[in-house]
């Protein structure tokens, strides 16, 4: 029981002591990219967010960034960024209707990327549907940029690779020697 008791006043510690230690680096901007409308927010004139320095008052640190967006008409978001010099740079999508992060399961969504190409999501009739959480640990002075657009219908076609190409030639060539063959077998 005093071995319990212990075990749970140290773990409380640690997580008191990790809080603290995260309160005095760690830091959070709020921002939103509007509504996504053709001439604003798609592949031409996409929305730009540049946080040019976390301001972290000259320190380095922890940050978990919030930014709101909705798709409006479009049917596929997609996200570039530039994070040079920064640890561990990811953006989780959540949904803005519970704030919970988009399962796995939904278009090949894997968590925390860099990068997002035409991933479809739903309209769920919120005046921001979702927010994107860049995070990482950041040295002084750095900062970052997202590139924000949306897209119907998942924009160009994925390219196939060359070796699919290279294996459905070879499957027709296959086939049309076992015809060679069965038509010389039945002359």
């Amino acid at each position: 029981m005093i071995r319990t008791h212990r075990l749970k006043l140290a773990v409380a510690g640690l997580l008191a002591a990790s809080a603290l230690a995260l309160g005095a680096t760690a830091q959070a901007v709020t921002l939103d990219a509007g509504v996504f409308t053709a001439g604003n927010g798609d592949a031409v004139n996409p929305v730009v967010i540049n946080v040019p320095d976390p301001g972290l008052a000259g320190g380095s640190g922890i940050f978990l960034d919030t930014i709101n967006f909705d798709l409006g008409s479009f049917t596929h978001f997609n996200m570039t960024s530039v994070a040079t010099g920064i640890t561990a740079f990811g953006s989780t999508i959540f949904e803005n209707n519970g704030d919970s992060e988009l399962p796995v399961t939904i278009g090949g969504y894997q968590g925390a990327a860099d990068t997002f190409t035409a991933l479809a999501l739903a309209d769920l009739g919120l005046p921001r549907d979702y927010h994107l959480h860049p995070a990482g640990l950041v040295p002084a002075g750095v900062g970052y940029t997202l590139t924000l657009w949306g897209s119907n219908a998942g924009g160009p076609g994925v390219p196939l690779p060359a070796a699919a190409w290279l294996f459905g030639s070879g499957v027709i060539g296959l086939a049309s020697l076992a015809r060679r063959k069965m038509m010389g077998a039945s002359a």
